[in-house]
């Protein structure tokens, strides 16, 4: 599950970060690690926020603050939980909050986490995992991750091929594609050009990779046991 914590203070955003981090240490062994990204400022959260599958916020610098991040994110279809923790603002009073939102009060507490935690395990039961691509007519595009198979320069552009054997062209490049599946432990970018998703791998060996469409890519021979080891890393996570 991945959770993004909104806090603009310091100290207590780290607090929640180690309390999180001991909910995922008690998760080892299961597929329902917690992946934790902090952000203490607006600009950096709304770059990719519908990849969260659980936000945690207390946005209080500025008193409009928090209400007007809800509210972008839901305009731009996030539906995952929200936990909203008053401090020196009383989120309970604000209007025309969505469904989704959840409220507590600060401090950040161990108890109620693993009740909160279920309810992001509950919507992640429930959601199809997506990235945002931009098109080459310029339309943006939510692509199920489950369905990418890899990613590589074709030509005139870039492509993502998807395991039906269809492709999607895309404008971005092999690192911002990187940046959008890093999220993901499944995805790996084996050279300069080519990312590919571990679970669709049929062959490997020490200087290529065959996917199930066939398509083979080379890849740097002291990089074998790293790909060996993410590749059994992934299909144990199934």
């Amino acid at each position: 599950m991945h959770i993004a914590i909104c806090d603009d203070n310091i100290a207590d955003r780290k607090h929640l970060e180690r309390l999180l981090s001991r909910e995922s240490d008690k998760r080892m062994g299961t597929p329902n690690l917690l992946y934790v990204d902090s952000y203490g400022d607006r600009e950096h959260f709304l770059f990719h926020p519908l990849m969260y599958d659980m936000i945690f916020m207390d946005m209080s610098e500025s008193p409009a603050l928090t209400a007007e991040i809800v509210a972008t994110i839901t305009e731009m279809g996030f539906t995952a939980p929200i936990v909203l923790y008053s401090s020196k603002i009383d989120y309970t009073q604000l209007p025309d909050l969505p469904p989704n939102v959840i409220h507590q009060k600060k401090p950040y507490l161990p108890g109620p986490l693993p009740e909160l935690l279920a309810l992001g395990d509950a919507h992640v039961q429930g959601h199809i995992e997506t990235i945002s691509v931009h098109l080459t007519d310029g339309y943006e595009h939510y692509i199920p991750v489950r369905d990418i198979m890899y990613y590589t320069p074709r030509e005139n552009g870039n492509a993502l091929y998807m395991k039906d054997g269809t492709f999607v062209a895309v404008t971005e490049d092999a690192g911002q594609v990187q940046l959008l599946t890093e999220p993901y432990k499944e995805f790996c970018r084996i050279n300069k050009k080519v990312i590919v998703n571990m679970r669709f791998i049929s062959m490997l060996t020490p200087i290529t990779v065959m996917m199930q469409d066939y398509r083979e890519f080379h890849y740097s021979p002291f990089r074998y046991s790293e790909l060996k080891f993410l590749r059994q890393e992934v299909n144990d996570m199934d």
